[in-house]
């Protein structure tokens, strides 16, 4: 019975570390190309001031990575303080290929600013 529910935890733990890397987008911000199950994916880490921002950010992710590209260096996306790194997000950001992915993981803000 141990074994069961054993084996039964590590494909739950499996499934949701799958859909964790969700990309938040659907199409590339670079080209414009519809996001699929074959698309790369970039993590991007958002840094912010508090939770209640952090909170903010998360209600609505794409306009908040719009909001992180155009933050000034070290100040919170939604607030503009300075930020607290203990109060930060991953979010998973798809691309079309491995030249975009590239792209993206040099100039995150850059190319971020063209989510949707």
């Amino acid at each position: 019975m141990k074994t069961i529910s054993l084996i039964v935890c590590g494909l739950m733990l499996s499934l949701s570390q799958s859909f964790a890397k969700d990309p938040a987008n659907t199409e590339c911000p670079i080209k414009g190309k519809e996001i699929t199950a074959k698309s790369k994916v970039v993590d991007v880490e958002v840094n912010f001031c508090c939770k209640k921002c952090k909170a903010t950010f998360k209600k609505d992710v794409l306009a908040g990575l719009q909001k992180f590209a155009a933050a000034e260096d070290g100040k919170c996306p939604i607030s503009g303080k300075p930020i607290d790194k203990a109060q930060k997000s991953t979010v998973s950001v798809g691309v079309c290929c491995s030249g975009c992915q590239k792209k993206v993981k040099a100039e995150p803000k850059k190319h971020l600013a063209k989510v949707k």
